[in-house]
C-alpha cells in the first residue's frame, strides 16, 4: 500500500485558541515497508497514528492511500476503508473481557456482515498465525499479556489490512515477550507483505527497523529519537 501525506497539520481548541500538534510536513511511505517512529513523550506521535488511520481527521493537508484521497470521501466510505485496509494495535489490547479470543479476533469479520462461520474460520487462521491456535477458547482473563497482545494483533490482521499501525505494542510486556511480539511484527511483514508502522520508545526495536522516523515540534523527518 502506497501512502503519500502532504502538507499535514493538526490543531486542537483550548478555549478557543488553537493548539498546533502537527505542523505540516510530507512524507512517503512505500510497499510494504516496516517503519519506526520515534520522539520524546507528548510530541505528537499518537496524534499522527491516529489520522493517519483516519481515526481522526487533519485541520489541513491530505492522506492519499494508493492514490484515493481517504478525507474526500463521506464519513461512512472512509469509516468502510479504514474496517477493511488498516489494522491497529496499542499499547493496551482493548479485548472485550467476556468473548473468548476467537469471538475477540471475529468481530472486525462480522462488522463487515461476514456470514459468523467465514468470520470464525478467518479468525483461527491469524490465531494460528501468531501462535495461538490452542488458546482459541481462551477469555482474555486466562490469558498472559503477551498472549493477550498476539489476540489483539490477530484481530488487528483478520481481515488482511495491506497496513498495520501500532502504537507502543510492547510498552507493557517485559522484554521477553516484547521479542517475541517484535518477531512476530517482522515475520508477518515477510509471510504477508503487510506494511508497518510502528510509535515505539523501545529502542532495540527502532534500531532493527528498515526505516527510522523521528517526530520532534510537530514534524517529521529520518532518524531516531534516542
Amino acid at each position: 500500500m502506497e501512502i503519500e501525506i502532504q502538507g499535514l497539520t493538526k490543531s486542537y481548541e483550548l478555549d478557543g485558541v488553537p493548539i498546533p500538534v502537527l505542523k505540516g510536513f510530507d512524507l512517503r511511505i512505500g510497499g510494504a515497508e516496516l517503519v519506526s517512529l520515534t520522539g520524546p513523550s507528548g510530541v505528537g506521535k499518537s496524534t499522527f497514528l491516529h489520522v493517519l488511520g483516519t481515526l481522526d481527521q487533519p485541520t489541513r493537508g491530505t492522506i492519499r492511500y494508493d492514490g484515493l484521497d481517504v478525507f474526500a470521501q463521506p464519513a461512512w466510505q472512509t469509516a468502510d476503508f479504514r474496517n477493511r485496509r488498516i489494522g491497529f494495535v496499542f499499547q493496551f489490547h482493548h479485548l472485550l473481557s467476556e468473548f473468548t479470543a476467537l469471538e475477540n479476533v471475529m468481530l472486525p469479520a462480522l462488522a463487515q456482515r461476514t456470514p459468523r462461520q467465514r468470520a470464525a474460520a478467518m479468525a483461527r487462521e491469524v490465531l494460528d498465525l501468531v501462535g495461538l491456535s490452542n488458546r482459541t477458547r481462551h477469555k482474555p482473563g486466562e490469558l498472559s499479556g503477551g498472549e493477550q497482545q498476539r489476540v489483539a494483533l490477530a484481530r488487528a490482521l483478520v481481515l488482511g489490512p495491506g497496513l498495520l499501525l501500532a502504537d507502543e505494542p510492547t510498552g507493557n510486556l517485559d522484554e521477553k515477550t516484547s521479542e517475541e511480539i517484535h518477531e512476530l511484527l517482522f515475520r508477518i511483514n515477510r509471510e504477508r507483505g503487510v506494511a508497518a508502522v510502528v510509535v515505539t520508545h523501545n529502542t532495540r526495536l527502532a534500531a532493527r527497523m528498515p526505516r527510522k522516523l523521528v517526530m520532534l515540534d510537530g514534524k517529521i523527518g529520518e532518524g531516531t529519537y534516542l
